[in-house]
C-alpha cells in the first residue's frame, strides 16, 4: 500500500477475524439475531462487520455478494448473529489518534508492550492521510521472501489471503487492547490460534493483494483505532 500501492484503499475487508473478535468485547446482543443494516455513504463490508461483531465472510455468504467494493448507498444487508443493534450514525472511519499531541511518550505511557520492528528497512509511506483516504499503517519495501517477524509477542488471530487490497495477512493479538496487522505477505508462516514471540518469523515479504512491488504494510491498532506505528517502534 501507500507508495507502493496500485490504487487506493477502499478494500479495508481485512481485519475480519481480530477486528471481529474486538467487537465481541462491546457485544450489546446475544448471540442468533439478524439484523437488517442499510448501508450508508462512507461505509464497507469492514466497518459493518467490526459494528456488529460478525465476519465478513459470513456477510458475503448471507447476501450473496460477488464484489465487495460494489456496495451501493441505501442497500439493504442480513446480518445474522448480530451482536449490535444498527448503529445510529454511519459506520465511517475514526479519526486515528493516541493523544492530541500524538507524542512518542504518551505513546509508550498508553501501553506495556514494547513493539520492535517486524522488518528493517526504509519506511517508503508513513502513516497519515493521503488524499481522500487515510493510510493506516506504514509500508516497508523488501526482497520479496525476507523474513517478517511479529513486533511483539501473542495470538495469532488471523491468517489467510481473500481479504481484498491486503493479500496475504496475518494478526496478532497481543497484551491489552492492542493488535498487529502484516499485509501483502508472499507466504503466511503462522496459522490462525498459534502463539508467537517477538522477534519470531511469521511470514513473508511479497506483492500479493493490491501492491505493485513486494513490500511490507504494518500497522499497530488500540481496540479499532489505527495508530501511527512509528510513535511505538524504537
Amino acid at each position: 500500500m501507500g507508495g507502493v500501492a496500485r490504487s487506493g484503499f477502499a478494500s479495508r475487508a481485512l481485519l475480519l477475524a481480530a477486528m471481529a473478535l474486538f467487537a465481541t468485547a462491546c457485544a450489546s446482543m446475544p448471540d442468533g439475531n439478524e439484523v437488517v443494516h442499510v448501508v450508508r455513504r462512507g461505509e464497507n463490508l469492514y466497518r459493518i462487520s467490526l459494528h456488529y461483531g460478525v465476519p465478513v465472510d459470513r456477510l458475503i455468504r448471507a447476501n450473496r455478494i460477488g464484489d465487495v467494493h460494489a456496495l451501493e448507498v441505501g442497500q439493504e444487508l442480513r446480518v445474522p448473529g448480530a451482536r449490535r443493534a444498527p448503529p445510529e450514525a454511519p459506520l465511517v472511519p475514526i479519526a486515528a489518534r493516541i493523544a492530541p499531541d500524538g507524542s512518542r511518550e504518551i505513546a509508550l505511557r498508553d501501553s506495556a508492550l514494547r513493539f520492535e520492528w517486524p522488518l528493517r528497512g526504509r519506511v517508503s509511506s508513513t502513516f497519515g492521510t493521503r488524499g481522500r483516504d487515510h493510510h493506516e499503517g506504514i509500508d516497508i519495501p523488501a526482497d520479496e521472501g525476507t523474513a517478517v517477524r511479529a513486533a511483539e509477542a501473542g495470538r495469532v488471530v488471523h491468517s489467510g489471503a481473500k481479504l481484498g487490497d491486503y493479500g496475504n495477512v496475518v494478526i496478532v493479538k497481543h497484551a491489552g487492547r492492542y493488535a498487529t496487522v502484516y499485509a501483502h505477505n508472499r507466504r503466511n508462516l503462522v496459522s490462525q490460534g498459534d502463539f508467537v514471540e517477538k522477534g519470531q518469523p511469521i511470514a513473508q515479504v511479497g506483492d500479493s493483494g493490491n501492491a505493485s512491488a513486494p513490500h511490507l504494510h504494518f500497522e499497530i491498532r488500540r481496540d479499532r483505532n489505527a495508530q501511527d506505528p512509528l510513535l511505538f517502534l524504537p
